[in-house]
């Protein structure tokens, strides 16, 4: 519904302008199917957020359950046990269809939603979850931890997204080759232009979609979808059964495999001072010190340190990276503050969660550590993870907001925001973990009330100021959205200010549910 009131106002507001929307080849789009375009896009967006999900804790709970060996003792092979996790979660996924009928039926009630455009939807849709739920399988399968699985679904979804579309490329430049040498004219041209185009549902002219050749070229392009999200599917099932029949005669690690872990994690400089440092700090802070002294905690603070870098590098090797330094609200200028944003979410709200789930959180409590210890430590935990690449993030922006000033843009906005987050989604993602029963509500409240209230309060805050922030008629005549967005919406102290007061008050409430053995228990599933 958010995506359809977005659409229905970038509408009026063109209207307002007198101005039109263009699809490929000169064809002016209807308001439907404008609509349509925004609604499946953002249907598209959440079912390659929600996929993994579903099949991230499928073969790792029933690891951390000792439930996967039983399942050997079945009639069930391998194959029909992963088939069987994915066709089930895929059965749940298929809800997210049926919330979105009503909305769809909007722009098909206005008029200008084809058939075609209906089936394209649906194949790019069914494609996404496929590929989404069998990322989650192989990530549920190569750890036992539901958060790093959950983490390393999201990759391989990355991944293997990446590997469809150079198939689908590598297929089309053969057909297209193919089509040269045999002479039989197919608009191929015209067909990848449609599903590769910003506004990729359209009203085509008639006199291309009437042609046979041009109906055989689409049915084309759709099967080859289908087929290499197929191939791919079928490769991870079958490697993931593979994975599954070892795990069912799982043994433990030979020597050679333990001897290669420690040559790796041993420490190369200051050995001896390493190993003092560690026994300091789990006299100071035992809590603290467990949950720091794996190596995937230190893989996990580096590995941000590295997306930070990676997302700098594309800015000053492309000149803006898909917005130009010339664009005020150009991609960069986001895209690094808004990935640290959400993983900083994401480790909040699992405050805890292992403690929660085998009983441990209550033994904790009835010891001589206080309440306090408990805050302090999870605080801290989450500083030394995050306080290495938002550090890098903030000082990179001010270093490049000084060089390129000319250029108009802005890369301090978020930098109050990405500080004052560091210092409250601790208490912020405790606070709304605690009343969860699953990770996943755990880390959509966490986000809800640590960064979409501080910027609704922001919004409003800004409305009630100034009677004419949203009727301004340089709205109009500026860019629309894109004006607001860079001039209208304050991404720095408004919503920090804001955060700040929600996690203060998070911080009573989880200090006093703690105090009193108010939690919900987590549930079997996630």
């Amino acid at each position: 519904m958010g995506a359809l009131v977005w659409g229905m106002t970038i509408w009026a507001e063109m209207a307002r302008n007198g101005g039109t929307m263009f699809g490929p080849w000169g064809t002016m789009l209807s308001e439907g199917g404008f609509l349509f375009e925004r609604v499946q896009l953002t249907l598209t967006l959440i079912i390659l957020a929600l996929a993994p999900t579903l099949t991230a804790d499928a073969i790792a709970r029933e690891r951390r359950e000792s439930t996967l060996n039983l399942l050997g003792l079945t009639p069930l092979s391998p194959v029909g046990v992963v088939v069987g996790k994915c066709a089930a979660n895929g059965l749940r996924a298929l809800t997210l269809w049926l919330a979105a009928i009503p909305v769809v039926t909007i722009p098909f009630l206005l008029g200008g939603v084809s058939g075609r455009q209906m089936i394209e939807s649906v194949v790019a849709q069914f494609a996404g979850l496929t590929l989404g739920l069998v990322a989650g399988l192989l990530g549920s399968s190569i750890t036992v931890h539901f958060r790093r699985a959950l983490a390393l679904a999201f990759v391989i979804e990355v991944a293997v997204l990446l590997a469809a579309i150079v198939l689908y490329l590598c297929f089309w430049t053969g057909v297209a080759g193919l089509n040269r040498w045999l002479g039989t004219r197919l608009p191929i041209d015209a067909v990848i232009q449609v599903g590769w185009s910003e506004s990729a549902f359209v009203n085509l002219p008639p006199s291309l979609t009437g042609s046979s050749r041009f109906n055989f070229a689409w049915t084309l392009n759709l099967v080859s979808q289908l087929l290499i999200v197929g191939v791919i599917g079928t490769l991870v099932v079958l490697f993931v059964a593979r994975r599954v029949k070892k795990l069912w005669q799982e043994e433990p690690p030979r020597p050679e495999t333990l001897e290669l872990q420690r040559q790796l994690t041993q420490p190369i400089l200051f050995p001896g001072w390493m190993r003092q440092r560690q026994r300091a700090r789990l006299s100071r802070n035992p809590l603290l010190w467990i949950q720091h002294r794996t190596v995937a905690a230190a893989l996990t603070r580096w590995g941000w340190i590295s997306v930070v870098m990676v997302i700098w590098m594309m800015i000053a090797t492309t000149g803006g990276w898909m917005g130009g330094f010339g664009s005020g609200f150009s991609m960069p200028m986001w895209m690094g503050p808004m990935l640290l944003l959400g993983g900083m979410a994401f480790s909040a709200a699992g405050g805890f969660r292992v403690e929660r789930e085998n009983g441990t959180l209550e033994l904790l409590l009835v010891t001589p550590l206080t309440t306090g210890h408990l805050l302090q430590s999870r605080w801290l935990a989450h500083l030394r993870e995050f306080v290495l690449p938002v550090g890098l993030q903030v000082c990179l922006a001010i270093y490049v907001q000084g060089l390129w000033r000319r250029a108009g843009v802005d890369f301090e906005r978020f930098n109050w925001w990405l500080i004052m987050s560091l210092l409250t989604l601790p208490a912020i993602g405790l606070w709304r973990g605690l009343r969860a029963r699953n990770f996943v509500t755990a880390v959509l409240s966490t986000m809800f009330w640590g960064l979409f209230v501080p910027t609704g309060a922001t919004l409003m805050f800004s409305a009630l100021n100034n009677p004419a922030y949203f009727g301004d008629p340089a709205l109009l005549d500026s860019g629309g959205w894109r004006f607001f967005l860079e001039t209208r919406l304050d991404w720095g102290v408004l919503p920090a200010v804001f955060q700040l007061m929600i996690g203060l008050l998070a911080l009573m409430i989880a200090r006093r549910e703690l105090n009193l053995r108010q939690f919900a228990h987590m549930s079997v599933s996630r």
